[in-house]
């Protein structure tokens, strides 16, 4: 019988996906403590330069053999989960996939054809390639493989053998892993990370290029960990990292649902969609405050209002009367948001609108196309008024005339009322200065759709419409005199 020294097992260490990743140096049984094959080759050879195993100073139930420590695998070490670690495992760490060694036949050796120098000094491993014996293993190389993806036994035992050498001199590093604390912290930072591209970034193409990215360094990360023989966890992060992602871009579209709620229960219906996108950017705020902050801003006023609306709806049935306004309003409506205006509120047979509202503008060229526009769409709803007016005539409805103020000047755009009941405010003198242009000297009608504005809107409209000048008018309220001019119409060079 041969000494025990010379005794090892050959078994091989499978994963569940029948790939051979570990290399098993002892195994424990009735008879006390079973060395591999592989390492008592290494011990026999090492014998001679001096190195012999030795426990290991950082933990004596760790092998050390020359400058090496064997720090065994745990059941959750690097990658794995709850792996099966009896006995003292380590990670196996493959030379190459193929050329490992000089490999000869039995007829060579029997035929003397063989270099002394392949053998002498060398460790020999003799055995079987042949396929027949089913002696084949798969390895972490066979998906690249496209023929003998599958390592003889007796090869496997030579990278064992070759791993084991190259530790004991100090030539190649074995495997590390981290402690399963460390780890920990390797995932709950990945799921942190994507839980501020999560955050940050909400459109959908953004969060896209956002998790490939992460996914990205995530797998350069560890690549690069597993080139420096470091085996860090790569699935549990992604997914953590991927599952933060969503939960947080759940969370946020639901509290922009939320926010969505809220913005439209300040806006009403009457709101332009400016303003809406105004809310909307400010959702945060609204949200917490449960208003919208006031801001100053320069903007042309827009006031309309039907002339002897109170005689008229006196002789119309209420359903027939509201029908007929409704259609007036649709096309003064029409006409500001087609303008580039907000229609701000209704004011039972007229409305209010802004133009350069809700954004404040500092531009003075866009203040003046901000009033250029008013007067335009006042223009245009001119001439809608006579084609309504045709119309309603073949149809039995009165004819109107209606009275436009415009007025040019700062104000104050912001959330009105409380939390319980908010709308979109816009507020100065301005406004009322607009209001007043609208109704002064009603008697005075040379049009149906008769259009006065202020000097003030005058200076940026740039000669580009017809006016006449009624002169420095007392406004109701207003302690000085305004300068007031109507418009006639777009000047004879201009088109609409």
């Amino acid at each position: 019988a041969s000494p025990p020294e010379q005794i090892g097992f050959s078994t091989v260490t499978t994963d569940p996906d029948d790939v051979v990743r570990r290399n098993l140096l002892f195994a424990q049984n009735e008879a006390g403590t079973l060395y591999s094959f592989s390492l008592r080759l290494v011990i026999a050879y090492l014998k001679d330069q001096g190195i012999s195993p030795q426990p290991s100073q950082q933990n004596p139930d760790y092998l050390q053999l020359g400058k090496s420590v064997f720090v065994p695998l745990q059941e959750n070490s690097g990658g794995y989960d709850n792996i099966e670690t009896g006995g003292h495992q380590i990670l196996l760490n493959y030379r190459c996939s193929k050329n490992l060694a000089h490999q000869v036949s039995l007829r060579e050796v029997l035929e003397g054809q063989i270099d002394p120098s392949w053998v002498k000094d060398k460790i020999v491993l003799i055995g079987s390639t042949a396929p027949s014996l089913q002696d084949l293993f798969a390895t972490p190389y066979s998906p690249i493989l496209r023929e003998n993806y599958e390592m003889p036994g007796v090869i496997l035992h030579a990278q064992m053998v070759s791993q084991l050498l190259d530790a004991a001199t100090g030539e190649r590093r074995l495997f590390w892993f981290w402690s399963q604390s460390t780890e920990g912290l390797w995932i709950f930072s990945w799921v942190l990370i994507g839980g501020i591209v999560g955050w940050v970034f909400r459109h959908p193409l953004t969060v896209t290029l956002g998790t490939g990215l992460g996914l990205l360094v995530l797998w350069g990360s560890c690549f690069y960990i597993f080139s420096l023989a470091g085996w860090v966890p790569l699935a549990s992060p992604a997914l953590g990292f991927l599952c933060t992602v969503g939960i947080v871009v759940t969370f946020q579209s639901h509290q922009d649902h939320e926010q969505q709620q809220m913005v439209m229960k300040l806006l009403g219906q009457n709101t332009s969609p400016q303003v809406a996108d105004a809310l909307w950017q400010a959702r945060d705020y609204l949200l917490k405050s449960g208003k919208l902050p006031g801001v100053s801003l320069t903007a042309t006023i827009f006031f309309t209002d039907i002339k002897n609306f109170s005689t008229i709806s006196e002789t119309m049935d209420p359903e027939v009367l509201l029908e007929w306004l409704n259609e007036f309003l649709q096309v003064l409506t029409h006409e500001v948001l087609a303008h580039q205006g907000i229609v701000n509120k209704f004011t039972g047979d007229g409305l209010l609108a802004a133009f350069g509202v809700p954004t404040p503008q500092q531009d003075q060229q866009k203040i003046a196309a901000d009033a250029q526009a008013a007067v335009t769409c006042a223009l245009v709803i001119s001439d809608h008024l006579n084609q309504l007016n045709q119309n309603w005539l073949q149809r039995g409805l009165p004819n109107i005339q209606m009275r436009i103020g415009i007025f040019t000047g700062a104000i104050v755009a912001g959330s009105l009322g409380g939390k319980d009941r908010l709308e979109y405010g816009i507020i100065g003198d301005t406004v009322n200065i607009a209001s007043r242009l609208e109704s002064c000297e009603k008697h005075r009608q040379p049009s149906d759709c008769r259009i006065l504005i202020g000097y003030e809107t005058l200076v940026h409209l740039q000669e580009q419409f017809e006016v006449e000048s009624w002169g420095l008018l007392a406004l109701k309220g207003k302690e000085q005199m305004v300068d007031v001019y109507r418009v006639v119409g777009w000047r004879a060079d201009k088109s609409l």
